[in-house]
């Protein structure tokens, strides 16, 4: 599978909103984030001796990548794929606006219903109460 071309980080965040936007409007439908530092070196001879990637002067890069999870198996839609390179002296003011855009995208998502677990706890907790018998 060929890996999906990397975006720039303003049209990664267009992006995401409308990944967001399009997962909210239908029901069961999920938006995966994921992050993972890229290490300085590309693809190192098995020779060569293994060495810290973070112990090293280079500024380490990150990358973000969403998808929204559908496949061709189990559903008929298309699965979306997308990711961007974040610098480290940019990381800051990155996550600022990702954290403003994945908020504003969880804010249509249903609430979750924790009822049935508060009624499991109360009902576990009746049953372990044993009387108290005095002689």
């Amino acid at each position: 599978m060929a890996s999906p071309e990397r975006l720039s980080n303003h049209e990664f965040f267009n992006q995401l909103t409308a990944l967001f936007a399009s997962a909210t409007a239908k029901e069961k439908s999920s938006v995966f984030l994921t992050q993972k530092a890229l290490l300085p070196f590309g693809a190192v001879p098995a020779d060569t001796p293994v060495v810290d990637p973070y112990t090293t002067d280079a500024p380490l890069q990150l990358l973000i990548r969403a998808t929204n999870g559908d496949s061709d198996k189990k559903t008929p839609g298309k699965k979306i794929k997308f990711s961007t390179i974040v610098e480290a002296t940019e990381l800051e003011g990155f996550f600022a606006r990702y954290t403003e855009v994945a908020k504003g995208g969880m804010t249509a998502l249903k609430k979750r219903d924790r009822k049935g677990r508060k009624l499991k706890a109360r009902k576990k907790g009746k049953k372990e109460e044993l009387p108290v018998v005095t002689a």
